[in-house]
């Protein structure tokens, strides 16, 4: 149930002006943000970055069509803000100013993944999925909404560093939600971020030190290149957080491993500890999400005020 008042919604592109491309004027790199605010906030925001060809719609409503983990936020007194990153949900792929892009997925490809990875078994844990909801348009509707992305990773990591000034000034201080490829976007945001990043919540980033992905390798700690931002982007509080059932789970302890090292303020916490079963990669659309959603509110609030 919603139990709060909106006072502002809406939405706006950000841009980085227009760029000429063999004498064609076509714009820059730009991204989407859309944000809604509750009655009486809390002093600092909770800005949405989704992963791979995805979009910020992920968090608004699950594919079974419940409240998404953004109404959970909102009813606890966060103002959210819903960053579509450069070429991805509203704000279109453009080629002459992102560079090439994949293929938009295939059922085959993600399907096993992220649907129904208990009837592939294509990692050990996968036989514990059982999360993802029943109605049997959901599949669909998380496939209709998954695109392209970026070749590499730096080119994905740059694409979204060119927009943080203008998101922060919009979000003012926040806290970085990231979900799988996002991870290293929220990263990078927080090198940028500085002192208006209060937290990052990561959830199955990706990446850990000298990982080898399909799209570049992880040479520089958890990004695959040096960071735009004069920050360390790892000094606030980092809650990493890792499901039961999905393949990123030797991942994500290469990755926590890194993060203790930081000596910073950090927790990972693996769901199935906390008694929050079967759950894989989108655990924000299962069937569960809003227990999940709670999990993560209760680490939020119970932080030090903000500076």
């Amino acid at each position: 149930m919603n139990n709060y008042t909106l006072v502002d919604f809406g939405g706006c592109f950000l841009t980085t002006g227009s760029t000429n491309v063999e004498g064609t004027r076509y714009p820059g790199i730009s991204a989407y943000v859309e944000w809604f605010v509750p009655e009486n906030p809390k002093s600092h925001s909770v800005t949405f970055i989704h992963g791979g060809g995805g979009q910020s719609s992920e968090f608004l409503r699950t594919p079974d069509n419940r409240p998404g983990w953004v109404h959970a936020f909102l009813n606890s007194g966060y103002t959210v803000y819903l960053l579509d990153r450069p070429g991805h949900g509203r704000c279109r792929w453009n080629e002459s100013t992102l560079g090439p892009s994949t293929a938009i997925p295939s059922y085959d490809t993600l399907y096993p993944r992220f649907v129904e990875p208990s009837a592939h078994d294509l990692w050990p844990e996968a036989k514990a999925h059982s999360r993802w909801p029943k109605n049997p348009t959901a599949g669909d509707h998380f496939m209709a909404s998954q695109g392209v992305m970026a070749t590499t990773l730096e080119e994905a990591q740059r694409h979204v560093e060119a927009i943080a000034c203008e998101l922060f000034e919009l979000t003012g201080s926040t806290v970085i939600l990231s979900h799988s490829a996002g991870g290293p976007c929220g990263w990078a945001l927080s090198a940028l971020g500085g002192e208006l990043v209060e937290a990052i919540v990561a959830i199955e980033p990706l990446g850990y030190p000298n990982q080898v992905h399909a799209q570049g390798r992880f040479e520089h700690g958890l990004v695959a290149a040096p960071f735009a931002g004069k920050f360390d982007p790892y000094a606030k509080p980092i809650l990493l957080v890792t499901a039961e059932a999905t393949w990123m789970r030797e991942a994500n302890e290469k990755t926590a491993e890194y993060l203790s090292d930081q000596y910073h303020d950090f927790q990972h916490i693996k769901l199935e500890e906390r008694g929050i079963l079967g759950n894989g990669h989108m655990m924000m659309s299962e069937t569960n999400s809003d227990k999940i959603a709670e999990l993560l509110i209760n680490w939020l609030n119970a932080l030090p005020n903000p500076s």
